[in-house]
Order: structure tokens, then C-alpha cells, then sequence
């Protein structure tokens, strides 16, 4: 689903990322680990965004999406929990408020026979039958779903994002990223602003994720938890290690 290809990263003259190779194929859970400061949030934010290197290339697949959580987040004022999550239902968002204009049309129009009224009946017909494909009759339960998982209750959805801590703002935008549903996930620290039922809560949902994910995090067991593959950044190299975190730490001793 993606490759890497000679990547090279500088800044201000210092090499931070050389000529880094590796593939991400669908099921990979990736574990990417080094010191502070050797370029892990830094690939991640290059993967998503496919800019920020000096040289070489980074190839996803023709139709394949990412899904990205930053340590840095930046929430419209005055949405409610609920508002904010269904930023993650792009296209179920747009064919409602499509078919809710052609329902306010139909309401006020009289030339039943009318060919421009007939067309109107057919596209409402055709938004009608994309939400049901895309989920825009059910959405709300899986929005509930990863809210109460991630920890919040039924009485925090209709709240305003502003009346939540930052800790609690970042839960709210690792649900977004996870309700996208992208084919990877690239998350860096989910779980820094996690209880302990809520990281095992997002264990269980990675375990059984169907595309792949590359994460940042200085939780060893939530890594060894999650990981089945683990690639290191080191003297801006990388080494690609076909294990879980455990053994990965046996293998680099």
C-alpha cells in the first residue's frame, strides 16, 4: 500500500532522515521506535502529507487513504463532541445536506409532472440509496462506539469541545482519525492522554484494524500489544525488524 523510496530529510544542514527504504503492506502494525529527536513524528507527518523531504519518494497506493493524529490539534470553536466526530463522515455529511436541499424543493414545488420534478425524485432516490452503501443510517451508533471507548459518556457528546481539557480534546481527535477509517493509520503517542481501559480499549480496536498502522509511543506494552512488525530510526537510518516489539528488543541486544 506504500512504499518508501530513498527518502532523505535535512534541516539547517543536519541529516535527520538517509535514504530510508521499507514497505507498508495491509495488516502491517508498526512500531516505530528510536530516540527523541531521530525523525519518527517527523516520517509520519511526511506520509501523510507526501511533502517535507529533501529527496527521494513516497508511493501510496492509487485510491488508498491516510489517517493522521498529530500531538498538535486545532479544534473549530463551539462544536459539540458529536459535531466534531462526524468531521470524520465526509461524504455521509454532504449527500445528507444534498438530500435535505432536494427535500425542501419537493416540499414547495407543484408540477408534479414535470420533468425537472421527476429528476429531482430520481436524485433523491439515488442519495437515498448511497447512504445506506456508505453507513449514513448507522454512523451515529459507531461514532457512540469509539467515543464510549475511548472514555467518554453519553452525557459529554452534546458538550462543547471548548469545556474539555487538552488531554480530552486529543481523545476526541484520535476518534475522528480512527472513525475515518483511512487504509493506514498513522498515530503518534495515541495513548499519552489515555486511562488504562481506555488504552486497552484501542488495543483490541488495532488488533483487529483491516488496513495497517505505523505508531510513535513510549508505552513498551501497548506496543507489544499492538505491534507485529517494529522499524527503529537510528544515526538517521532506518532497520526493519519483521517482529513485535518484545523481540525486537532481544534481537537489537
Amino acid at each position: 500500500m506504500l512504499a518508501i523510496q530513498d527518502i532523505s530529510v535535512q534541516f539547517g544542514g543536519r541529516v535527520l532522515l538517509a535514504d530510508m527504504n521499507f514497505m507498508v503492506n495491509k495488516g502491517d502494525r508498526i512500531g516505530l521506535v528510536g530516540k527523541n529527536g531521530a525523525g519518527k513524528s517527523t516520517l509520519l507527518k511526511i506520509i501523510h502529507t507526501l511533502q517535507g523531504y529533501s529527496s527521494g519518494s513516497v508511493n501510496i497506493q492509487k485510491g488508498k487513504q491516510t489517517g493522521y493524529l498529530s500531538q498538535d490539534i486545532d479544534f473549530d470553536q463551539g462544536n459539540t463532541v458529536l459535531e466534531e466526530a462526524e468531521k470524520a463522515f465526509v461524504r455521509i455529511k454532504q449527500v445528507q445536506c444534498d438530500l435535505k436541499r432536494i427535500h425542501r424543493q419537493l416540499e414547495v414545488r407543484k408540477d408534479y409532472e414535470s420533468n425537472e420534478y421527476l429528476e429531482l425524485i430520481n436524485k433523491s432516490s439515488e442519495y437515498e440509496h448511497e447512504l445506506n452503501l456508505i453507513g449514513g443510517y448507522s454512523f451515529q451508533a459507531k461514532i457512540e462506539k469509539v467515543l464510549f471507548g475511548l472514555g467518554f459518556s453519553s452525557k459529554d457528546i452534546p458538550k462543547l469541545t471548548d469545556t474539555f481539557s487538552g488531554g480530552w480534546r486529543m481523545r476526541i481527535e484520535l476518534a475522528k482519525v480512527l472513525l475515518s477509517n483511512p487504509d493506514i493509520l498513522l498515530l503518534d503517542e495515541p495513548t499519552n492522554h489515555l486511562d488504562i481501559e481506555s488504552i486497552i480499549w484501542l488495543e483490541n480496536f488495532l488488533k483487529s484494524y483491516s488496513g495497517a498502522v505505523i505508531l510513535v509511543s513510549h508505552d513498551r506494552t501497548f506496543l507489544d500489544q499492538v505491534t507485529n512488525r517494529t522499524i527503529e530510526i537510528t544515526n538517521a537510518r532506518v532497520f526493519d525488524y519483521k517482529v513485535p516489539y518484545s523481540k525486537y528488543l532481544l534481537l537489537d541486544n
